[in-house]
C-alpha cells in the first residue's frame, strides 16, 4: 500500500520557542526582545505567528527588513506612511506621528480600550540587521519613552543597525538564539509534515542532512515524495537513505545563502564541498586566508573540532546542492589541483569515501585497494548504494572476493538478507587467510538472520580451521599466523552460536582463548579482544551479573579497532549487549541516554537499531509498568523491525507488544501479535525474555494456568543453565501476574543478581513471602526510587492491605501515603494484578466511594444513585480491596 498525501504544508514547529518570546517580553523589566537566527531556522514564521496572535490583544506593526530598502530612511516603514517630503527634521517628525497614528487606528479596531503597561503596543520586525538607521532610532526612542515593545529577528551574520543594540546595555532587552531541530523535534516535524508516522530512520535520515534546519527539512521531504523516494508503506512512511537529485526549490534556497559571498570565498567553498572534510591547511594552497575566514564568519564551514585542522561544511545540504551545479570538467580541474593522483593514505575515513566518490564521479582512476576501503566504509555508514556502486567498480582479480563479501553487507543493510546470503555463498577462492575469514561473522549473522540452525555456524567454524590448516601447509613460514587468524574467526562465529543456543556456560572458555590468541599484529589482536570483551558481556548478563556485562561492553567500545578490516556490525554488536545489559540492571534512563547518545554521534547506526531503538525504550517502559507508552512504541517499533531487523528483535518487540495489549485488556491485539509471532534468532537472552513475555500474554488471554506452567518451565530451564536473569525474568512475571507462590524463590534468585532492578525484586519477593506489611512498604519505596512504578504501586498497596488487617494503621496510612506520592509524579503507571490504589477504580466505584467519604450511608447512596442496596454494598466491597483499605474511616485520605 504506497501514497503521498495532497499537499505538503509546512508545520509548525516553534511552539517553545514562541513561548519564550512571549514569556520574555511580558516581563516587567523586558521591552525588547531580539531573535539571533539563521535563514531557514524559522523565525519569519514565529514572528508572524507571534504578530498574528499579539493583534487580538495589542496594536501590532509588522516591519520587514530589506537589503533594497536599507539605505533608504524610513523604507522599512512605507507600508505607514504617506510623506513625500526630503528627509528633514520636520519629515522624521512626519513619520513619528504617522507611526503613532497607525497605532492608534489599531488600537481603535481593538475598541479603543487604553492599553496598560504590561500590554503596550507591539513593533514585529523582521530581518531587523535589514533596516535603516533611522528607523532604528525612530524605534528604539519609543521603546525607551515606553510607547512600544519590540520583537526583532536579526541575522548571525549581521550587525543590527545602531541603536538597536544599545537597548542591551541599558538592561531593556532580551536575546534569543534560534537552534536547529533537535532529532526528536525534527521527527515530529516529519510526522506533521507527512500527516502520518514516519519510519525513525527515515525521519533521522532527513533532518540529519538538512542538520535540522526546518526550511531545507520540508524541501527535502517535498522533493523525495515528489521523486518517489518516500512513500507511505502500510501506513508508515519509509524513505531511501541514499541522497537523490535535488530540485530547483533546494538550489534556490541554498543560492540565498550564499547571495553577497565573494568570488575567492565561492571557489573555496567548493573545494571545501567537494572534498570535507579538508585540511585547512590544504585548502590553503589554493585561496586565501581572507576567503577561509569568510566562510567561517558567516558561517558557512565549521572546523571538525575546536582543535582540528579538518574543515567540513557547516549544513550537509550545501555540499550536496554545490556538488550537483559544478560542472564536471571544472570539477576535475579542481580535483587535480588539490589533490593530484589519489592515493590511500589511511587518513580520515569521511574524507577518503568523499575523494573517491569525487574521483569517481569526474573519471579519474582509482586504485582497487581504495575502492575496497572507500566501499567498507560506505558499507558501514549505511550508504548501501554508494558502497554497491563502489564494490561494482573494483576489476582486479585479487580483490573480488572481499568486493563481493562488501556487496552483501550492502544487501544486508538493505534487509536483504537472502540476497547477502546468496552472495555470501557464491565460490570463493581466498588466495590467503585475510580473504579465508573476510565476511565470516557477517555469514554467522546473515545465517541467523535467516533461522538458520546454530549446527550450520558450527560448522562454518570448522570449515574455517580445516581451510586455515590446508593454508599452513601450503605455506610452513607462516604457518603459525594461519593458525592464529584462522582460529580466531572459528572462535568468533563459535561464540556466536553459542549465543544463539544460550550455551552462556561455555563460552567462558572460548572468550578466554580468543583473548589468548598469539602471533598476531595489533589491529587482529585488539579485534579479538573486543569480541571477547563483548561476548562476554552477553554471558555475564545472562548469569545475573548486569552491571559487569555494561562494564564488559564499554571495554570493549573503548579499544580502538580497523574499521576497513571487515564488514562485520562490530559497534552496533557492542552497543547491543550494553543496552541489554543495563536494561537488565534497571538503568533505565541510562540506556535510553545511550541509546539516543549512539544514534547522535554514530548516526548511520540508527539504520541497524531503527525499530531497536524502540525496543529499547520499550524494555525500559515495561519493566517500569508503563504499559500503555510502552504499547505506542513497540508498535511504531515493529513497522520499523519488520522491514529490516539486521540485530533479531522482531519476535521480542511482538511479545511484549502483546503482553501490554494483553494487560491493557486489549484481546484482539494481543491475540493478532501472538499468531504473527516467530521466534527471533539472535542472542538467547532476548530471546529468553521473549518467549516470557509471550506466556504471560498467553496466561492473561487464556487464563487457565498454561502460561503460568510455561513460565515455571522457562525459569526452571534456565536454573539448569545457569542463567540467573532469564530465570529471574520468568519468576517476576509470574508474579506480576498474581501468583505469589514463586515468591520465595524469587527472592532467593534475585538475591544474587546485580541491579537496583534484581534488588527492588529481592525486596519485595522476601516481602510477599512473609507477610512483611512493613517490607513491602520498604520493597515499595525502593521500587519508587529505581522507577519500578508498577511494582511499587503493587507493593505499597499489598503493604496498606497486610499493615490495615493486622491493626497497624499509622503503618497502613503510610503505605497509602506511599501511594498518593507516586501518583503525585504524574508517572502513568497501568494497573497490575492485584495492585491497590484509586486509579484502579471503577468510575461507578470512585463515585460511590466518594459519596461514602462524604459521610453518606450506603442506604442514603442507593437512593442518590437509584441503585440497590447490594450494588452499593458490593461496590464498596470491591473498592476497599483495590484501595488496600477495610473500613469506611479510611476512605477520604485512601481516596
Amino acid at each position: 500500500m504506497r501514497g503521498r498525501p495532497n499537499a505538503l504544508e509546512l508545520p509548525f514547529c516553534r511552539e517553545e520557542e514562541l513561548a519564550d518570546i512571549v514569556s520574555a517580553i511580558r516581563a516587567e523589566d523586558c521591552r525588547a526582545v531580539f531573535l539571533t537566527s539563521e535563514s531557514g531556522l524559522g523565525a519569519s514564521t514565529i514572528l508572524a505567528k507571534l504578530a498574528e496572535a499579539a493583534k487580538e490583544y495589542v496594536p501590532v506593526l509588522t516591519v520587514h527588513g530589506s537589503q533594497s530598502l536599507a539605505r533608504i530612511p524610513f523604507g522599512v516603514l512605507t507600508p505607514y506612511l504617506n510623506l513625500q517630503d526630503t528627509p528633514t527634521e520636520a519629515f522624521r517628525l512626519g513619520v513619528l506621528r504617522q507611526v503613532l497614528a497607525a497605532i492608534d487606528a489599531r488600537q481603535g479596531e481593538l475598541g479603543g480600550a487604553e492599553t496598560g503597561s504590561g500590554d503596550l503596543p507591539l513593533v514585529v520586525i523582521d530581518d531587523a540587521h535589514a533596516i535603516d538607521e533611522g528607523t532604528a532610532e525612530l524605534l528604539v526612542s519609543l521603546v525607551m519613552s515606553g510607547t512600544i515593545n519590540i520583537v526583532a529577528s536579526h541575522s548571525k551574520r549581521h550587525r543590527m543597525p545602531d541603536p538597536l543594540p544599545k537597548l542591551w546595555s541599558t538592561g531593556m532587552a532580551e536575546n534569543l538564539v534560534l537552534h536547529p531541530l533537535s532529532q526528536e523535534q525534527g521527527h515530529t516535524f516529519c510526522e506533521l509534515m507527512l500527516a502520518g508516522p514516519v519510519f525513525p530512520a527515515t525521519s533521522w535520515h532527513y533532518w540529519s542532512t538538512a542538520a535540522g534546519n526546518p526550511l531545507f527539512l520540508s524541501l527535502l521531504i517535498n522533493e523525495a515524495v515528489e521523486q518517489g523516494h518516500l512513500n507511505k508503506d502500510a501506513g508508515t512512511w519509509v524513505g531511501e537513505p541514499e541522497p537523490h537529485v535535488h530540485g530547483r526549490g533546494l538550489e534556490d534556497a541554498v543560492t540565498r545563502v550564499l547571495r553577497g559571498l565573494t568570488r575567492e570565498g565561492q571557489e573555496a567553498l567548493n573545494l571545501v564541498a567537494l572534498a570535507e572534510p579538508l585540511a585547512e591547511s590544504d585548502l590553503k594552497r589554493l585561496v586565501s586566508g581572507k576567503a577561509i575566514k569568510e566562510l567561517l564568519d558567516w558561517p558557512l564551514i565549521n572546523r571538525q573540532s575546536p582543535s582540528s585542522d579538518l574543515l567540513v561544511l557547516a549544513n550537509p545540504i550545501y555540499g550536496q546542492v554545490i556538488r550537483e551545479i559544478v560542472p564536471v570538467a571544472q570539477s576535475r580541474v579542481l580535483h587535480e589541483q588539490l589533490i593530484g593522483d589519489l592515493t590511500d593514505d589511511g587518513g580520515n575515513k569521511e574524507s577518503l569515501l568523499r575523494r573517491v566518490l569525487w574521483a569517481v564521479e569526474v573519471g579519474i582512476e582509482v586504485s582497487d585497494a581504495t575502492l575496497l576501503r572507500a566501499a567498507i566504509l560506505a558499507s558501514k555508514l549505511f550508504q548501501s548504494t554508494t558502497s554497491l556502486h563502489l564494490a561494482q567498480e573494483i576489476h582486479g582479480a585479487n580483490f573480488q572476493l572481499r568486493a563481493t563479501m562488501v556487496k552483501a553487507r550492502a544487501k544486508y543493510n538493505l534487509g536483504d538478507y537472502r540476497g547477502a546470503f546468496t552472495l555470501l555463498e557464491l565460490p570463493q577462492n581466498p588466495a590467503n587467510v585475510h580473504d579465508l575469514i573476510f565476511g565470516a561473522l557477517l555469514r554467522a549473522s546473515t545465517r541467523s538472520a535467516l533461522g538458520m540452525p546454530v549446527a550450520m555456524l558450527m560448522a562454518d567454524a570448522q570449515d574455517l580451521r580445516k581451510a586455515g590448516a590446508t593454508m599452513a601447509l601450503a605455506d610452513p613460514g607462516e604457518a603459525e599466523t594461519i593458525h592464529a587468524y584462522s582460529q580466531s574467526s572459528a572462535l568468533m562465529v563459535e561464540l556466536i552460536g553459542l549465543s544463539r543456543a544460550g550455551r552462556y556456560a561455555e563460552m567462558t572458555k572460548l572468550t578466554a582463548l580468543l583473548a589468548a590468541q598469539q602471533g598476531l599484529p595489533t589491529a587482529a589482536d585488539r579485534l579479538n579482544r573486543t569480541i571477547a570483551l563483548t561476548m562476554d558481556s552477553e554471558r555475564l548478563t545472562a548469569q545475573g551479573f548486569p552491571e559487569q556485562g555494561a562494564q564488559r561492553a564499554a571495554e570493549a567500545f573503548a579499544l580502538e579497532h580497523s574499521e576497513e578490516t571487515d564488514v562485520f556490525f562490530l559497534p552496533e554488536s557492542i552497543m547491543l549487549r550494553h543496552l541489554t545489559a543495563m536494561l537488565c540492571a534497571g538503568y533505565w534512563s541510562a540506556a535510553t541516554g545511550a541509546m539516543d547518545q549512539f544514534s547522535m554521534e554514530d548516526g548511520p547506526i540508527v539504520f541497524t537499531f531503527g525499530g531497536g531503538a524502540s525496543v529499547v525504550r520499550g524494555m525500559a517502559m515495561v519493566r517500569t509498568g508503563a504499559f500503555t507508552d510502552a504499547l505506542k512504541v513497540l508498535r511504531g517499533g515493529l513497522d520499523s523491525l519488520q522491514r529490516s531487523d539486521p540485530q533479531q528483535l522482531l519476535g521480542y518487540c511482538m511479545a511484549m507488544a502483546a503482553y501490554c495489549a494483553a494487560r491493557l485488556g486489549q484481546r484482539e491485539l494481543a491475540a493478532s501479535l501472538l499468531r504473527e509471532h516467530v521466534d527471533s534468532t539472535g542472542m538467547f537472552v532476548v530471546l529468553a525474555h521473549e518467549r516470557a513475555y509471550l506466556s504471560a500474554a498467553r496466561q492473561l488471554l487464556l487464563p487457565d494456568g498454561g502460561g503460568l506452567a510455561e513460565l515455571l518451565a522457562q525459569a526452571d530451564a534456565a536454573r539448569d543453565s545457569e542463567s540467573a536473569m532469564v530465570e529471574l525474568n520468568a519468576l517476576v512475571l509470574a508474579l506480576e501476574l498474581g501468583d505469589e507462590s514463586f515468591a520465595g524463590r524469587a527472592a532467593e534468585v534475585a538475591a544474587g543478581v546485580e541491579g537496583p532492578w534484581a534488588r527492588g525484586m529481592c525486596l519485595y519477593a522476601a516481602a510477599l513471602h512473609n507477610g512483611d506489611g512493613q517490607g513491602l512498604n520498604e520493597a515499595g519505596k525502593f521500587l519508587h526510587h529505581a522507577g519500578v512504578m508498577g511494582f511499587a504501586k503493587l507493593a505499597l498497596a499489598k503493604s496498606a492491605a497486610l499493615l490495615n488487617g493486622t491493626g497497624l494503621k499509622d503503618q497502613a496510612r503510610k503505605s497509602r501515603q506511599g501511594l498518593g506520592k507516586l501518583a503525585a509524579t504524574g508517572v502513568s503507571v497501568s494497573g497490575m494484578a492485584g495492585a491497590g490504589d484509586g486509579g484502579a477504580l471503577t468510575r461507578r466505584e470512585r463515585e460511590i466511594a466518594g459519596l461514602a467519604a462524604q459521610g453518606l450511608t450506603d442506604r442514603e447512596i442507593a437512593q442518590k444513585l437509584t441503585l440497590s442496596l447490594r450494588t452499593v454494598e458490593g461496590h464498596l466491597y470491591r473498592a476497599y480491596a483495590k484501595l488496600g483499605i477495610s473500613t469506611r474511616e479510611e476512605l477520604p485520605e485512601a481516596l
